[in-house]
């Protein structure tokens, strides 16, 4: 499929107002295939701006917000598993697509509660079958694939039909992701993006503090290496277990945090950081 970029642009350049020959409708092709492309400015600039915008405006009815939502979910089994490709892009812009439908249906609430659970399954499993972690590909932009999924995970951990239970797994799966083996280092703000997520199930008050504890005590387990970085898989889950607690010790301070969860986890996460480096953080 050959997509008009010079369209696209004066879609994205009028304030996403649709062209008047062409609805929302008949341009959802095009925007959904265009989430998988090569060319950074097509996928990140256009095609993902422009989806987005008409989702959280409305110009899609409830029923097409549906099978696009649907469409999303079959996109996040498109190779998944491959250590690095191309189909990661379409993998990783579709995370971020259902992620604004989940905040627009927390807004004006048309989805059957079900189909929210159905949405948080879905990218819970993404999260830990996805094996290519790159951030910024060169050439061809962000891949991005654990900041996009923690990105869904926040706004699904916001949305008002999920209970306890569900922020519980929510939390759990972002930790065994911190400390799943993998050659990746996370550099590219993924832990500020995962550790946003965990404050959206803090700001529930669902949760006992005593379960979030005993959840982030699950990081104690990282083996302790006190030397220079080196690529490679057990260097990697030392620094993301690492840059992952220091990161949400700093953004537990912050102010719209219940105060319960600013009072009693930053002392948590500084014996949980304790445990494998000695300096604490």
């Amino acid at each position: 499929m050959i997509l008009d970029k010079q369209l696209l642009r004066r879609i994205h350049d009028n304030e996403f107002a649709p062209p008047e020959d062409r609805t929302p409708m008949d341009l959802l092709p095009d925007l959904m295939a265009g989430l998988g492309a090569l060319d950074p400015e097509l996928r990140d600039s256009l095609c993902l701006e422009i989806l987005w915008t008409w989702i959280d405006h409305g110009l899609y009815t409830p029923d097409q917000v549906r099978e696009i939502a649907r469409r999303l979910m079959d996109n996040l089994r498109e190779g998944i598993g491959e250590a690095e490709g191309d189909r990661v892009f379409l993998r990783t812009f579709s995370v971020l697509i259902l992620g604004a439908i989940v905040t627009y249906d927390a807004r004006v609430r048309f989805l059957e509660a079900g189909e929210v659970h159905a949405i948080q399954a879905c990218g819970l499993t993404y999260l830990m079958d996805e094996q290519d972690l790159r951030g910024y590909v060169p050439g061809k932009g962000w891949a991005h694939s654990v900041a996009h999924t923690a990105d869904l995970l926040g706004a699904v951990a916001g949305h008002p039909a999920l209970g306890a239970p569900d922020l519980e797994r929510i939390l759990a799966a972002i930790v065994q992701k911190v400390i799943a083996p993998t050659a990746y280092p996370y550099l590219e703000n993924e832990d500020g993006r995962l550790g946003r997520a965990v404050l959206a199930t803090l700001r529930r008050e669902l949760l006992p503090m005593e379960q979030v504890a005993a959840c982030l005590h699950t990081l104690a387990g990282v083996e302790p290496r006190y030397k220079a970085f080196v690529p490679g898989r057990d260097s990697a889950t030392y620094h993301n277990a690492r840059c992952f607690l220091r990161c949400l010790h700093l953004l537990l301070a912050h102010p719209e945090l219940p105060a319960q969860a600013r009072e009693q986890l930053p002392g948590v996460v500084y014996t949980v950081m304790k445990s494998f480096t000695p300096w604490g953080l």
